[in-house]
């Protein structure tokens, strides 16, 4: 039993599952704190702040990370790693001045915490994706340790304090803060002037820029519609809204998985094979999810978060329908990344958002909630078809290929493996 344990746990697609799983099963616990804690009400002003700093991140992070697989496949210097540690604690120490800055400027207990939280997590984001590339199975292990900590200090929070979403902000800055300290530690990094290299750092941007701005449109397709309907209605229906969302979301598990995978092998070789068995894999799981979930979904709504939160099922059922072309987005960009091609990312995300940005403002007024959720899957349908019409056409990948299992794909699965 132990040799089958460990060969799993060597089995990097397997262990990612597995990872991705674990933290579901504990994200799950956590909005059933959260959203039991805040209510619709709150859980609509928290999703609402918290979707405004994960864009900010998303921008101000400049990309500078994004380059690192296309250095580490094609630069031959060994300190590739280092030199990135230098360029982002430079940056992070240059955010935090700033926002502690605007801090005392501005005495807003709100504004405080965003700052903040922007500059520790732009650096958490920087040092995960670092990790993900050198060693994927840490950075799983990593996320394990860190989301069972956070649903313990979530569940205190829920058991003991009174409602606030500052509280859940602090929370959040304790968590990045602890996984930060264990990749430096993990890693080993220390801050040397001789590492610095700013040509690197102009490079760098240069090159992430499209996936930053690509990444940014992924979460504007995602999340923009939050910040849009608080135009048009109120912070309770938000609350309901995130729900059905997050629910739906979860669904991401298993594309996930195979995408985090995917994104250290493409560093590496294009590796096509792996890329298109990963999509059919994913396809019979997430058929399979579906139906769970639009079956049972109201159920499942009333027994984690209660009655109030039962009117999100709709929402739910509707984001659903847009899981399967996403996924082809998800996987096939991790090649795209990894040889440059990020502009066709760009371009596809840019439509996409554009015309999920003119379904909010069309459908909301008519639908409400509802039609954010339309809106999204119409997004979703139009990036999902591009990319995987794009990759066909360039990569000479057959239909057959991509939705049908073949023998060769049979003896792969025992082999699955970086």
């Amino acid at each position: 039993m132990f040799s089958n344990i460990k060969r799993i746990l060597k089995n990097n697609y397997a262990f990612s599952l597995i990872t991705k799983v674990i933290l579901v099963f504990f994200g799950v616990l956590n909005t059933v704190f959260i959203n039991r804690y805040l209510g619709p009400e709150l859980k609509g002003q928290y999703e609402y702040i918290l979707n405004i700093i994960n864009i900010a991140v998303l921008v101000l992070n400049l990309g500078v990370y994004q380059s690192y697989p296309y250095k580490k496949r094609f630069d031959d210097q060994g300190d590739v790693k280092d030199k990135y540690f230098a360029l982002i604690i430079i940056q992070f120490i240059v955010y935090l001045i700033i926002s502690i800055l605007i801090s005392i400027y501005t005495m807003n207990l709100v504004v405080t915490f965003a700052t903040i939280l922007i500059s520790v997590m732009i650096l958490t984001k920087q040092l995960m994706f670092i990790t993900m590339i050198e060693n994927i199975n840490l950075r799983n292990l990593l996320n394990i340790g860190n989301q069972i900590l956070y649903t313990v200090m979530l569940l205190s929070v829920f058991v003991f304090a009174p409602k606030s979403i500052y509280i859940l902000f602090f929370i959040l800055l304790i968590k990045d803060i602890l996984i930060i300290t264990k990749i430096i530690r993990s890693f080993k990094f220390s801050f040397k002037k001789s590492n610095v290299d700013y040509r690197l750092f102009f490079e760098a941007i240069r090159f992430g820029f499209f996936p930053m701005i690509t990444a940014l449109l992924i979460t504007m397709n995602y999340r923009l519609d939050v910040i849009i309907l608080r135009n048009y209605v109120e912070f309770s229906q938000i609350g309901l809204y995130t729900v059905g969302v997050g629910l739906a979301d979860k669904l991401w598990i298993v594309p996930d998985a195979f995408k985090d995978v995917l994104f250290a092998k493409t560093a590496k070789s294009d590796s096509i094979d792996d890329i298109n068995l990963s999509i059919k894999i994913n396809i019979f799981i997430s058929i399979i999810m579906i139906s769970i979930v639009g079956v049972f979904g109201k159920q499942i709504i009333y027994i984690l978060y209660g009655k109030d939160y039962i009117a999100a099922y709709s929402v739910t059922i509707i984001i659903l329908i847009g899981i399967i072309p996403m996924l082809f987005f998800k996987l096939i960009n991790t090649l795209f990344v990894s040889v440059g091609k990020q502009k066709i990312s760009f371009i596809v995300l840019l439509i996409s958002v554009i015309l999920n940005i003119l379904g909010n403002i069309i459908m909301i007024p008519l639908y409400g909630i509802n039609g954010a959720a339309y809106s999204s899957v119409l997004s979703y349908f139009i990036c999902g078809i591009s990319f995987l019409t794009y990759y066909r056409n360039n990569y000479n990948v057959k239909f057959k290929d991509i939705f049908l299992f073949n023998k060769k794909d049979l003896s792969k699965l025992k082999t699955f493996r970086r």
